[in-house]
C-alpha cells in the first residue's frame, strides 16, 4: 500500500509528490482534472481552488472535498515519467 508522505505545488497543475516507498516526482494533474466528468473535480481547473491543496488522509486533498487515491496518483506519477524516459 502506497500513500503521499510530501506534495507541494510548483507551477500551474504540476504538483511534487512524494510516496512512503520513495518514489518522488512531479504530476501534472491539468488533464486528469479536466477529462474528469464529476463537476467537484472541474472545480478544479480555478487556480486557486487548485492552490488550496493539502495532504490530509496520506493522499492528495482540496478545500472543496475533492481527493484522489493515493494508488491512483503513484500510477500517475510512474506513467508520466515513463512517457518522459
Amino acid at each position: 500500500m502506497v500513500w503521499v508522505t510530501k506534495a507541494e505545488i510548483r507551477d500551474s497543475y504540476n504538483v511534487y509528490v512524494e510516496f512512503n516507498d520513495g518514489l518522488n516526482g512531479i504530476i501534472n494533474l491539468f488533464n486528469v482534472i479536466n477529462n474528469d466528468h464529476r463537476l467537484i473535480v472541474k472545480e478544479l481547473i480555478n487556480i486557486d481552488i487548485f492552490k488550496t491543496l493539502n495532504t490530509e488522509l496520506d493522499t492528495l486533498c482540496w478545500d472543496n472535498g475533492v481527493d484522489f487515491a493515493p494508488e491512483y496518483l503513484y500510477e500517475q506519477l510512474k506513467n508520466q515519467q515513463k512517457a518522459a524516459a
